[in-house]
């Protein structure tokens, strides 16, 4: 049977049947993306009068260009699957995520979600208000939570105006004896949803900015605590409208006794029964309660270190205000850590870090000592599999001096803190430490130990050990430890190697996850380099000098060259140390390169399944399944890694802004950037993706200035160089696009399938079939088998029709259908 289709939108499948009509996700086949398609319902109205309201409002309603608000694509007529007339449709902005109606069916949502929210509906609000469009029909279940932690607010304008002569009850009396249904259903009058409907429009029928703001504080009621203030499922329905007219919200805090009174106070002046009391408009809401957020330093669990906070200089906006921007993304950010209702970040897993022990003798003694101590430790703990453990990057922008462990613990948001303190005497070292439990402020374990040993390895050994054991202990930690066969026990390292294989990480770390300068990278490898020539024998140093090439290849800044380093680096660290998760991680990376693609998935099951608590090894699986195509799959990893490391977020956000450029979701992949760079503003890879993303949308001279501004900032990151050619020879000017079309950027990509494909898709629209061809082929051969995304880019028209090029094609849907499967399997696996 052949799909149905309307205009260039196909249905896939029914999502869900509401007041004012039929929902459907559909394809825009014109665009290649997916949406939302509302059949709306007429009633007894003809297609005329719905011409004259809803679409009318529709129209009106698009006008609306705010990130939390749902966009409206497009609207018309079409005639009805059973030929007798014509039916109204209305195209919206695909949302993947949770309506609040469930999040509410959850239980009580925590503090940071409902302020988040609210914030982001009531700016919402906000802006259609001042162009004169009030919503109503707000309610949960017309307001979103996309998984990036955005709100969109759902079908501004469609609900029609409600006249007391349209109504179907009486509100004068209980002349209706229908029962409501239960709690998620919908029961409407015409106009509105009577359980979020303000007195005032029992009696006047009429919307306006205070009933929105009425409905917006009973959301924040349901949000904080779980259950409607005025309407009970066993109530008639004439009670549930006498409540909401008459009775007072049942105590907030006494549900909710955490809850702050200046919240309550926020949601209670909302519930106002008379429409003057309430605030004045959805802005004065709006900021209420961002002073509270601010008031609570909500904020600062986000952005905890002053130097990631974005300057004058420094911002990169997008079309809106940067400020406006920067607060958007820190709202979406929050909503998304705390979303899970009242539970923690890490989703119900425990969660640690070890800070860095404190030095307690002179400052001149072993100064990298404290640090090499928290990873020793962080490593061991790491497996136990009852822990997700924070990378000591988490704690690269806290000021670990100025903040007690308590407080630090609960900026990243980790359920443990390991803190302690050491003292170097003449005998060896002295060392204290504290298990400190943050959700309950309090110290759940400690001890103190004396080593006569002033090798650095040995003393790491030894507290490791009364630390691990002392956690085992534990009910809730309690778990067998992941022994790896053939590990070996760890070898002594001098002071001063010890400490420079630590700086070596810190650089290393540094280049990754924040500068992406090359002279990071350097330097990194000159202490990796003279690490392994001091101590061949030592295998997180071959690890982490194998990972510094990589990121030569993976960055645009060295060839071939450095993956054979790389390969020579990785097998030696295995060589050394067969179960070490980093090298066998890494070596994903050799694999594919070799295009040994099968080898590469089931290196990932086998990581998925015995190091899935490393955020890296969910971070590598997101990475590989989305140039699979597997969209949704590769989401669901990269939110697993972000859980598990919010550190990394802007990284995150830089490769979930990918998939959805993928979807051709360009407003979701927009506010990800967004985040992104809100808390690094000068990485690298999301100005990058910034100027990819401009250069989608339409503006090519602001997506060349964006990636120029890259360029002069580090030159020699080639991985860019393919994109602004892009834009270059999209604007008719070939002879510039060809100038960065260079041999360090033909061998950078000759590494990279990424950049391979970026390199190929140049070729395309500047005519070369053949360097076309051979640049796509190379990017499949390094594992780039991104058929969804491939198949529909639209820099490809030349070559539609193409024999070769259809080949390609043909041959890459059955490795993906194959792929899919594969991976499924895989990933079923894993979950069992």
């Amino acid at each position: 049977m052949k799909r149905r289709e309307i205009k260039q939108y196909e249905f896939v499948r029914k999502i869900g049947t509401g007041g004012s009509g039929v929902v459907f996700l559909a394809n825009d086949t014109l665009l290649q993306r997916p949406v939302v398609l509302k059949l709306l319902k007429r009633g007894n109205l003809t297609i005329e009068q719905v011409r004259a309201t809803q679409l009318r409002e529709a129209r009106l309603a698009s006008a609306i260009d705010h990130p939390n608000v749902c966009a409206i694509y497009d609207v018309g007529e079409a005639p009805e699957e059973n030929g007798n007339g014509e039916e109204a449709y209305i195209v919206m902005q695909y949302i993947p995520g949770k309506s609040l109606d469930k999040v509410i069916a959850e239980g009580p949502a925590s503090l940071q979600l409902v302020l988040s929210a609210g914030i982001q509906t009531s700016d919402g609000l906000s802006a259609a208000h001042n162009l004169g469009i009030f919503h109503r029909d707000l309610k949960p279940a017309n307001v979103m939570l996309t998984d990036g932690g955005l709100i969109k607010i759902l079908d501004f304008g469609l609900a029609r105006r409600l006249r007391p002569d349209q109504a179907e009850f009486d509100p004068s009396g209980p002349s209706s004896k229908r029962n409501l249904p239960a709690p998620g259903a919908t029961y409407t009058a015409r106009g509105g949803t009577i359980a979020y409907m303000a007195p005032e429009q029992f009696v006047t029928g009429q919307s306006s900015v205070q009933s929105d703001i009425f409905a917006l504080g009973l959301i924040l009621y349901e949000l904080a605590t779980g259950r409607h203030p005025f309407h009970r499922p066993d109530a008639a329905e004439f009670q549930s409208i006498r409540a909401i007219q008459f009775a007072d919200p049942p105590s907030i805090r006494e549900i909710a006794p955490d809850l702050p009174i200046e919240l309550e106070s926020v949601i209670l002046r909302c519930l106002e029964k008379q429409p003057s009391a309430r605030f004045g408009s959805a802005a004065e809401v709006r900021d209420a309660l961002k002073t509270i957020m601010r008031a609570m330093q909500l904020d600062s669990v986000l952005l905890p270190g002053d130097n990631i906070r974005p300057s004058h200089q420094t911002r990169l906006p997008l079309d809106a205000p940067d400020e406006e921007k920067r607060t958007t993304g820190i709202l979406s950010m929050l909503a998304e850590r705390f979303r899970e209702s009242g539970a923690s970040s890490t989703n119900n897993q425990n969660s640690i870090v070890v800070l860095p022990f404190v030095n307690f003798g002179p400052a001149d003694v072993a100064p990298l000592y404290g640090y090499a101590l928290a990873d020793a430790i962080a490593t061991r703990l790491t497996r136990m599999s009852t822990l997700v453990v924070r990378p000591s990057s988490s704690f690269m922008n806290i000021p670990t001096q100025q903040l007690d462990p308590l407080s630090i613990g609960k900026k990243l948001l980790v359920n443990y803190v390991l803190a302690g303190n050491f003292l170097r005497s003449d005998k060896g070292f002295d060392l204290n430490w504290q298990l400190l439990d943050v959700p309950n402020q309090s110290v759940r374990a400690g001890g103190s130990i004396n080593v006569a040993s002033f090798d650095l390895v040995s003393v790491q050994s030894e507290i490791c050990n009364e630390v691990f054991s002392t956690l085992q202990g534990f009910g809730d930690l309690a778990a067998h430890e992941n022994n790896r066969a053939g590990t070996p026990p760890a070898r002594s390292l001098n002071q001063a190697l010890s400490e420079q294989y630590l700086q070596a990480r810190a650089v290393l770390s540094s280049f990754m996850t924040r500068t992406g300068s090359s002279e990071d990278l350097n330097r990194a490898c000159e202490l990796f380099t003279d690490v392994v020539k001091q101590d061949e024998k030592y295998a997180p140093g071959w690890s982490g000098l194998g990972i510094t090439h990589l990121q030569y290849a993976r960055h645009g800044l060295g060839g071939q060259m450095h993956v054979l380093e790389a390969r020579r680096a990785f097998d030696k660290a295995l060589q050394l140390d067969p179960g070490s998760v980093e090298a066998n991680l890494y070596r994903v990376y050799m694999l594919l390169s070799r295009g040994e693609k099968e080898s590469a998935r089931h290196g990932i099951e086998n990581l998925l399944q015995t190091a899935g608590n490393d955020w890296n090894v969910r971070l590598v699986a997101g990475q590989t399944l989305r140039i699979d195509g597997m969209y949704d799959e590769a989401l669901e990893q990269f939110n697993a890694s972000l859980r598990m490391n919010p550190s990394n977020a802007a990284m995150i956000y830089n490769h979930r802004a990918r998939v959805y450029q993928y979807q051709n979701q360009m407003e979701l992949a927009s506010d990800e950037i967004e985040k992104g760079l809100t808390l690094e503003p000068r990485q690298p890879l999301l100005r990058i993706s910034l100027g990819y993303q401009q250069m989608r949308t339409g503006d090519l001279p602001k997506a060349i200035e964006t990636l120029e501004n890259v360029i002069r900032d580090e030159s020699s990151l080639r991985i860019v160089f393919p994109t602004i050619a892009l834009c270059y020879v999209q604007l008719g000017e070939r002879e510039k696009a060809a100038t960065f079309i260079v041999d360090e950027t033909l061998s950078a990509a000759e590494a990279d399938s990424e950049m391979a494909y970026r390199l190929a898709t140049y070729f395309a629209l500047e005519g070369d079939e053949s360097e076309a061809l051979h640049w796509l082929r190379r990017a499949i051969y390094l594992g780039n088998e991104n058929y969804p995304w491939f198949s529909i880019n639209p820099a490809w028209r030349k070559l539609k029709g193409h024999g070769d090029f259809e080949r390609i094609l043909e041959d890459l849907k059955k490795s993906y259908r194959r792929n899919q499967k594969n991976w499924k399997r895989l990933l079923a696996q894993v979950r069992n």
